[in-house]
């Protein structure tokens, strides 16, 4: 079981992680649009993103925490193991979160919520084939 727990908590951070890059990246490409074609422009945008990446994570960990023990609880109890429910978990814990953190309809006019749903889609996708690989490594030892 300590296992098991141990890839869940490994599985969950990396979808942190995973949900963090797909915010970034889409913040990015808007820095390179804004640089037109300046480098100067564009790797201090780049540096301006260091900070805010590692504050966007910490805020990811803390919104997800609860609801995805809760997603990772179910798989358990109903051993599910399904990249298309966890994906689709993290697509509503991604809703949940920028809903919770906004709470303003422009959110889901201005393509924000989106943006939250395909990062948590991602994220819990990711949690999905960490947990497998990880799973997969400790049987093969």
């Amino acid at each position: 079981m300590s296992s098991n727990c141990t890839h869940a908590f490994g599985g969950w951070l990396a979808g942190c992680g995973a949900a963090t890059a797909v915010i970034s990246a889409v913040v990015q490409t808007f820095f390179m649009i804004a640089s037109g074609g300046d480098v100067a422009r564009l790797l201090q945008g780049i540096a301006v993103l260091v900070l805010p990446s590692a504050m966007v994570f910490v805020i990811t960990c803390l919104l997800t925490a609860i609801p995805a023990a809760v997603v990772v609880w179910l798989g358990e109890a109903f051993r599910i193991r399904s990249a298309m429910f966890f994906g689709c978990a993290g697509a509503a814990i991604g809703a949940l979160s920028i809903s919770v953190l906004m709470r303003s309809a422009a959110v889901w006019t201005s393509g924000v919520g989106i943006l939250f749903i395909v990062a948590g889609f991602v994220a819990g996708l990711t949690y999905y084939f960490v947990t497998r690989e990880l799973a997969a490594y400790e049987h093969s030892m």
